[in-house]
């Protein structure tokens, strides 16, 4: 079957407008891709071409990133936390009208469909959560605070900096990852609202001890090379009931980027069993 246009729309939740597209075959199941802190749908782009051939993928901008707005000052607070994000994403689907989709998160995106599965079970099919994490130790808490200061300071040029080192230090290489200029371009794209507010809901974040609950076949993924993240992450996954968890030899943090193939790799065949079998 011949693939759709690409549709694009505006979808307003609460104060903020987000920037939603569906692309993909017409009449698959929904695979909703959640992106990471200061990057946006783009990170997504090497895993398209894989998923349009079998599923409609649903990309959305979380408010203040790429092309949704932040909201008012006002409601900043408010809006900035990971189950008002959540919210964000529910919203998009009543607007478009999807009843259930898959969800395929990295980072705060992979959070978010934790968040979306615990809270939303009937509306998510199944999670790939990716290089994320469900509680919030003490220096995880603290590193946010430290980066908003580089924000505050240095603009959104500095916070680049600094979180293209995290991203892509392990490669200890002379030559930048081809993957460095579009994680510039995305982390200076983000509005500093919405870089600040994300980062504040990242602060509470309290996922751990409500695992258990899962009803969701779930996959996790994380990179070897992620700091604490596959330590992290395999706690999570001993804490989720029947999910599985997939270790990317040399990836950082952004492994979808990093390395697509592999990424697509690991992740299709657990999207595409678990999709099969709701269709059925």
């Amino acid at each position: 079957m011949a693939l759709a246009a690409a549709i694009e729309r505006s979808i307003r939740s609460g104060d903020a407008l987000l920037h939603a597209r569906i692309e993909g075959r017409p009449g698959a199941p929904f695979i909703t891709c959640l992106h990471a802190l200061a990057t946006d749908s783009r990170l997504w782009e090497p895993q398209l071409a894989a998923l349009c051939g079998s599923f409609q993928i649903l990309t959305i901008d979380m408010r203040g990133h790429g092309r949704s707005t932040p909201g008012s000052d006002a409601g900043l607070a408010a809006a900035f936390t990971l189950d008002s994000l959540a919210a964000d994403v529910v919203a998009v689907w009543d607007a478009l009208g999807i009843s259930q989709s898959a969800v395929l998160g990295l980072s705060i995106g992979g959070m978010l469909g934790l968040e979306l599965a615990l809270a939303h079970p009937e509306r998510v099919t199944a999670l790939v959560a990716a290089d994320c994490r469900a509680d919030a130790p003490q220096p995880f808490k603290a590193m946010w605070p430290a980066r908003r200061a580089v924000l505050a300071d240095g603009g959104l040029e500095a916070v680049a900096d600094a979180t293209i080192a995290t991203w892509f230090g392990h490669l200890r290489s002379s030559a930048p990852h081809p993957a460095e200029a579009l994680a510039r371009a995305m982390i200076t794209a983000t509005s500093p609202a919405g870089y600040a507010g994300a980062s504040r809901a990242l602060e509470g974040l309290d996922l751990l001890p409500r695992l258990p609950g899962m009803t969701r076949p779930v996959l996790y993924v994380v990179g070897s090379e992620d700091g604490v993240h596959p330590a992290a992450m395999r706690a999570m996954s001993a804490a989720t009931p029947g999910s599985a968890l997939i270790e990317l030899p040399g990836a950082g943090h952004l492994a979808s980027l990093e390395q697509p193939e592999a990424f697509s790799a690991a992740v299709l065949p657990f999207l595409r069993g678990s999709l099969q079998q709701v269709a059925a």
